[in-house]
């Protein structure tokens, strides 16, 4: 099963269909409201699926990429104490989210790309196969053994020498970043989600986006919670419920939230957009 249908499946949505069909079974009901229940999910994995189709595949290097981060002995590494807990795999982009953000960074002139949260590389291959060959991705990873893991896995890859690692946590590669008055063309926000609204606001205090720069937000309807307040996620659901508040209330700003994936927030200032 493709990370898009297990992704679908989490989605509240889905999630009541299949509670629903559960109950009409149970209460007996007609064959004809059970095909009809049916043919609702059906149709909600065929449009997901389509839009894979449509979709432009990932290159070779990503492909491999994505193979190796779903092969990779999660457990082991885990029971050798190298990771205090084991990933889910779905935190790596899919296919469709990936070439969205190659085509965001195709547009325009972007050079610089700063990630907050790495994972195993995914995202930031896909930047960096987007921008020009003296562009550059910097992606920060607070675990070593995941920063180390994924350096080996963009190593292997004609852009991987376009992204520089930084192993430390977010906060403090902003402000060693800020310090060298580094800026940034795109900022893609996609760490600790209680650390959202903190991230948001220290990017903007510490100037580390460029002018006419863009930030994207990953996951920002986070398997429902931001919209149907059911904390399915807990606290990094009420960390992402904040963050989208908080956007929502700054005028400064100029958003759009897509409903791609588990949802991706565009943000520019205002005076570049009006």
């Amino acid at each position: 099963m493709t990370s898009e249908r297990k992704m679908l499946q989490r989605d509240p949505a889905f999630r009541c269909l299949q509670n629903l069909r559960g109950l009409v079974e149970k209460e007996n009901v007609s064959a004809g409201i059970i095909a009809e229940v049916d043919k609702v999910m059906d149709l909600l994995m065929a449009r997901n699926d389509f839009c894979e189709q449509q979709t432009t595949r990932p290159s070779q290097d990503l492909q491999q990429l994505m193979k190796s981060t779903l092969q990779h002995d999660w457990q082991k590494a885990h029971d050798q104490g190298q990771l205090v807990r084991i990933p889910n795999t779905m935190m790596m982009s899919g296919n469709l989210e990936v070439q969205f953000y190659r085509t965001l960074a195709s547009l325009g002139n972007v050079k610089r790309v700063l990630e907050l949260g790495l994972f195993t590389g995914c995202s930031a291959l896909a930047f960096a196969e987007s921008l020009p060959e003296d562009g550059k991705v910097i992606s920060c990873e607070i675990d070593p053994y995941i920063a180390n893991l994924a350096r080996s896995f963009l190593d292997k890859a004609t852009s991987g020498k376009k992204v520089e690692i930084l192993n430390a946590p977010a906060e403090e590669s902003m402000e060693r970043l800020a310090q060298k008055k580094q800026q940034f063309d795109l900022i893609f926000l996609d760490a600790d989600k209680p650390c959202y609204v903190r991230h948001y606001k220290m990017i903007f205090e510490l100037g580390l986006l460029a002018p006419k720069g863009t930030i994207l937000v990953d996951n920002a309807l986070f398997f429902g919670d931001p919209y149907t307040k059911e904390r399915f996620m807990g606290e990094m659901g009420d960390g992402v419920t904040q963050f989208n508040e908080v956007v929502k209330d700054d005028d400064t700003v100029h958003k759009v939230l897509l409903p791609i994936r588990d949802g991706i927030m565009i943000i520019r200032r205002k005076e570049d957009v009006d």
